[in-house]
């Protein structure tokens, strides 16, 4: 599977998780912080490559939550490497 999130419009933490949430097709998951989000990647076993296009314009508008969202996604590729691939665009 792949997934594509456009980050360049995203203002808001709750904006964020419903991107990855829809466009990962991730259910059952209370998405209310970047340890959440973390450990639902980590979780993954079906392959997955994940595409964030706009990254830089997303952290300025999150600050610090945007970067620790981030830092979250890129820990858990490489957690999960075999299942897992992230490309920041």
């Amino acid at each position: 599977m792949e997934a594509t999130i456009d980050c360049r419009q995203i203002k808001t933490e709750r904006e964020f998780y419903d991107a990855v949430m829809s466009q990962l097709r991730l259910t059952g998951f209370d998405m209310k912080s970047p340890d959440t989000l973390y450990g639902c990647l980590v979780s993954l076993r079906t392959r997955m490559t994940v595409n964030l296009i706009g990254v830089v314009p997303m952290l300025r508008n999150l600050g610090s939550y945007g970067r620790a969202a981030v830092n979250a996604i890129a820990r858990a590729e490489r957690e999960n490497g075999a299942y897992l691939t992230v490309n920041m665009l």
